[in-house]
């Protein structure tokens, strides 16, 4: 399998992250008007931190 370059690396990880904000965010919304998600707060981000080492370790290394 081919690894991401340093670019594609960060555009997935930045995608990621502002994906995360925004559904942990709508989360706390819900939670607000008093509806409930099948997703408890701080899922998604905890998720994203397993996904974010994994996208790392399939990243090349920079030469130096």
């Amino acid at each position: 399998m081919k690894k991401f370059n340093g670019m594609e690396s960060n555009l997935i990880i930045d995608a990621l992250q502002f994906y995360v904000a925004q559904v942990e965010k709508d989360i706390l919304e819900l939670e607000k008007e008093g509806k409930t998600s099948i997703f408890a707060p701080g899922f998604y981000t905890m998720i994203s931190k397993e996904l974010i080492n994994k996208v790392k370790s399939m990243t090349k290394k920079e030469k130096v």
